[in-house]
């Protein structure tokens, strides 16, 4: 559907263009106000520019004398402009086939004069004009086909009122350094990003709202930096992120209530630095995560409940220096088996981390294992697993055996109750190998080529399979 609305598009932008009068095929600059005014005189009947249009200079007030063109095909840039405060002059220009680039322009106030443009298809980058409160002159652009829309750095923007009819980014979209912008309304019409959503360095936005009807999003998603965002509600409706999900030094962000339909990010997740994030409520629906799960110093997290539902991940897990976490509960149903390296340090209240998924990988590690600095129960592998064991349940009355003694040094000596018979015994090391197995009933175990360590020993009956504890000194 989209290959044959770009076509009817073209058709259209094709035949504008085919009434119109091409001139220019290496385009053109202009550096002074007299240039400007004198390309009528000196291109009559030049409507169409088939190059690139440059207009920079320190004394351009005024683009009136530019308002025969109707098309240009190459880039168009506004730049560099002292004085220039309007863009009314090129209102008659109805396409560019190549990017738009309007910035470092500080006396511009808005985009009024660019009323008639309905064609981008390279891209629009509008960044660093010191005096734009708004975005007023686009609002009869409906999609930029690819290259994407950059709105970074216009430090007196307060709203992105004139792009209320932009339906489709065909690129990334960028709204980065708007130390003046409150909300993001004005979006309300965009129903997709093919590339990335970076929404970063905006001081005073407070939350997402403008982007709701976005369902997916091709990219990357970051969102970081913006002191004053306390939600990401505005992303509710966005299903699944292409690439990593970044969220990074929001100090103000308290939950990640807003991306609850989120159910696939195919690649990283990163939860870093939100200094008043306490839950990672709002992460419900996610699955599967196709690369690395990282949540670091975050210094108010103290759950990460809201992530029971995450069954894949596909790269390492860092859980580290998140100063108040006590629990890791919340990632109990991740499949061991995706899990490739386990990093969890820097915790200094983190004390539960014998989740099931934490155990069965400890147990059959694929990767590194670094698991340090936490508090106690969680302060090294070795005791990661001493909690892990201590969970496993018996199928049976474990009083039908007795080791002994307990620790042991050379040999482990089991005896029997109520006549139970033991036709088997399989001794594992703390990473859940096998490192001893016999068949039969016996009483005596040589056990002193087993190094210092904790140990499962599982016996099996006729009657029932126990695990006991066994620590080697």
């Amino acid at each position: 559907m989209k290959k044959v609305t770009l076509l009817i598009v073209l058709a259209i932008f094709i035949q504008a263009t085919g009434s119109s009068q091409g001139c220019l095929p290496n385009g053109i600059t202009f550096s002074t106000q007299a240039e400007i005014d004198s390309f009528q005189t000196n291109y009559p009947n030049c409507t169409e520019v088939e190059g690139d249009v440059k207009i920079s200079g320190s004394d351009i007030s005024s683009l009136t004398g530019l308002n025969s063109i109707t098309h240009i095909n190459g880039y168009l840039f506004i730049q560099n402009n002292d004085i220039l405060a309007s863009l009314i002059g090129i209102d008659n220009l109805i396409s560019i086939g190549g990017k738009f680039f309007i910035m470092n322009n500080p006396s511009l106030i808005n985009l009024v004069g660019l009323e008639t443009l309905t064609y981008l298809g390279a891209g629009l980058k509008i960044y660093y004009n010191d005096s734009l409160t708004s975005l007023d002159g686009l609002d009869n652009l409906e999609t930029i086909f690819t290259g994407g829309l950059d709105i970074s750095y216009n430090y007196s923007l307060a709203t992105l009122t004139g792009l209320q009819n932009l339906t489709s980014v065909g690129g990334e979209l960028w709204v980065k350094g708007n130390n003046s912008l409150y909300s993001l309304v004005g979006l309300e019409s965009l129903t997709s990003i093919e590339a990335d959503l970076d929404i970063s360095f905006n001081d005073i936005l407070t939350g997402l709202t403008g982007l709701d009807n976005i369902l997916s999003i091709g990219g990357a998603c970051s969102i970081s930096n913006n002191d004053s965002l306390t939600i990401l509600t505005g992303l509710n409706n966005v299903n699944s992120i292409g690439r990593y999900l970044y969220l990074s030094e929001n100090n103000a962000l308290i939950s990640l209530t807003g991306i609850e339909s989120v159910s696939y990010i195919g690649s990283d997740l990163y939860i870093t630095s939100n200094q008043s994030l306490s839950s990672t409520t709002g992460l419900n629906n996610l699955d599967s995560i196709i690369g690395k799960l990282s949540i670091h110093y975050n210094d108010a997290l103290t759950s990460l409940s809201g992530m029971d539902n995450i069954k894949y991940i596909g790269g390492e897990i860092w859980i580290d220096n998140n100063i108040t976490l006590s629990s890791l509960l919340g990632l109990d149903n991740i499949d061991a088996g995706s899990i490739e390296s386990l990093y969890i340090y820097n915790n200094s209240s983190l004390t539960v981390c014998e989740v099931q998924s934490v155990c069965d990988y400890l147990a059959s590690p694929n990767g590194d294992i670094s698991i340090h600095d936490n508090a106690t129960g969680c302060n090294s592998q070795t005791e990661v697993l001493t909690a892990c064991f201590e969970g496993t349940p018996d199928i049976h009355d474990q009083s039908g055996f007795i080791l002994y003694p307990n620790p042991a040094n050379k040999e482990l000596l089991i005896s029997s109750k109520n006549g139970m018979i033991l036709n088997e015994l399989i001794i594992y090391n703390q990473f859940g190998q096998k490192v001893l197995h016999y068949f039969g009933n016996t009483n005596n175990i040589d056990v002193s080529m087993l190094e210092q360590g904790m140990y499962v020993v599982e016996l099996v009956s006729n009657e029932s399979r126990i695990r006991e504890k066994l620590i080697i000194k």
